[in-house]
């Protein structure tokens, strides 16, 4: 288990979004994504108060080091009154798969195109436009930050309504996402989005991510627990 009362990382998150093209702020002939719903299994009855939760995804034409794009992301911040904070992974939709460059917690949208073209000065460039949308399947590259929360639950210190447990092993995203209808469909409170989570520090850790702005501490535990036996058997649902 992981012991630290506030844990610094670098991990991975795998998550499910619905993208869509968008034109409006971005550089012509380029292909940029917008998350229609960036937890689409949480169905409360708001999101976080304050800004939308924009998430824009830059596609980039090839598929660079991440170290590159962390480094121009750096950079790119220095340049621009923009603030933003910047991952990188790839989107699997409809068998294609989309290099990414992750926006997040982006203040104004008329940034997006000013961040596009201080990355093509720092070396990264762009896919060009072409029509994409539907459900994405989205691996990213990240930094984690959460305090614990008891002997089993941590809290993501930049967004407290994520949660996060540990699992034993990492499972196929096909039964991830079977066993969380299932066990979403037979709790009460049901409205929560999860993703599967990796942290790396001197060993690897499996996580569940849990987004949702109403479960208590004793109701993500009972979620824990669900996840646990289901992963442990996995026969279970046939």
């Amino acid at each position: 288990m992981i012991g630290d009362e506030l844990i610094k990382a670098y991990g991975s998150i795998t998550k499910e979004e619905d993208l869509i093209n968008i034109e409006l702020f971005t550089m012509p002939n380029t292909l940029v994504l917008e998350s229609l719903h960036p937890f689409p299994g949480y169905h409360g009855n708001s999101l976080p108060e304050g800004p939308d939760p924009n998430l824009i995804y830059l596609v980039t034409d090839i598929r660079y080091e991440g170290e590159d794009i962390l480094r121009a992301a750096k950079k790119v911040r220095a340049k621009l009154p923009c603030k933003f904070n910047a991952s990188f992974g790839r989107a699997e939709i409809s068998q294609n798969t989309y290099q990414l460059i992750r926006l997040a917690d982006l203040e104004r949208m008329d940034c997006i195109r000013s961040i596009q073209e201080a990355f093509m000065s720092e070396g990264i460039t762009f896919a060009k436009k072409k029509s994409v949308s539907g459900d994405a399947l989205i691996y990213l590259q990240k930094f984690f930050s959460f305090e614990k929360m008891d002997g089993n639950i941590y809290r993501d210190t930049d967004n407290p309504l994520m949660h996060y447990f540990e699992i034993p092993d990492r499972p196929p995203w096909p039964f991830f996402r079977k066993i969380t209808f299932y066990i979403r469909g037979n709790v009460d409170y049901y409205s929560y989005d999860a993703a599967l989570g990796t942290v790396y520090m001197e060993e690897l850790h499996d996580m569940v991510r849990i987004f949702s702005r109403d479960l208590t501490l004793e109701q993500l535990n009972f979620i824990r627990l669900k996840y646990l036996y289901e992963i442990a058997h996995p026969d279970h649902l046939g």
